[in-house]
């Protein structure tokens, strides 16, 4: 994916980091270009000097061709306002902004725009939400990789199916369940909600019928 991150703080240096070694186009923007040391001399990516609200800066880095957009400033409101023209003007389809005020939240999420705290697991959640639509496997299992773990963002095919009727679906299980930052162990009764984030261990071959399930 071609990813438009606003901020090269610890976090969004680290952020593009990990992102930039998975295989995607990175682009940075920050008013202070000293900030661009944090990314070292093995990242690749562009970086561009300038306010992550302005539209001029933002056209400057692509952001018409992004897939996604990460705003992880030191401001909420930054954050907010770059958020909501990335999806507003740009419909830019994955949109995440880091928030401080955790009242917040809600608000952001009502405008479409996904949300990740100040936390350390920061990075692993804004990956896990740029998950979505693809199978991002995690781990190949055995010597001869045959099974793995995965995870997927669910989608609106599989909203309020029960962990059963999932499991009952494929060569597959879906063990675990990140539900609003929150993680516990799948049981056959709990009902998919929208935007969990999914577990699940699979014999490899079958991906694609873990694929057809989820509607990607």
């Amino acid at each position: 994916m071609k990813i438009l991150i606003i901020g090269c703080g610890k976090l969004g240096a680290s952020l593009a980091i990990e992102l930039y070694k998975k295989g995607h186009t990175i682009s940075i923007v920050d008013k202070d270009p000293a900030s661009f040391y944090r990314l070292g001399g093995d990242f690749n990516g562009n970086t561009y000097v300038g306010n992550g609200y302005d539209q001029n800066v933002l056209e400057e880095a692509e952001i018409d061709y992004a897939d996604a957009l990460v705003c992880v400033t030191g401001s909420d409101d930054i954050n907010a306002v770059a958020a909501k023209i990335g999806k507003d003007k740009y419909f830019v389809k994955y949109v995440i902004a880091r928030i401080y005020n955790p009242r917040k939240a809600k608000i952001f999420e009502a405008l479409g725009i996904k949300t990740i705290s100040t936390t350390g697991f920061s990075i692993n959640r804004a990956i896990e939400l740029l998950s979505f639509n693809m199978i991002d496997s995690l781990s190949l299992l055995g010597s001869d990789g045959s099974n793995e773990i995965v995870r997927i963002v669910a989608t609106p095919n599989v909203d309020g199916m029960t962990v059963k009727e999932i499991n009952e679906s494929g060569s597959f299980k879906l063990f675990s369940i990140v539900r609003n930052s929150n993680s516990f162990i799948a049981k056959d009764d709990d009902e998919i909600q929208i935007n969990d984030i999914l577990y699940f261990v699979i014999k490899t071959d079958d991906k694609r019928k873990l694929k057809i399930l989820l509607g990607i």
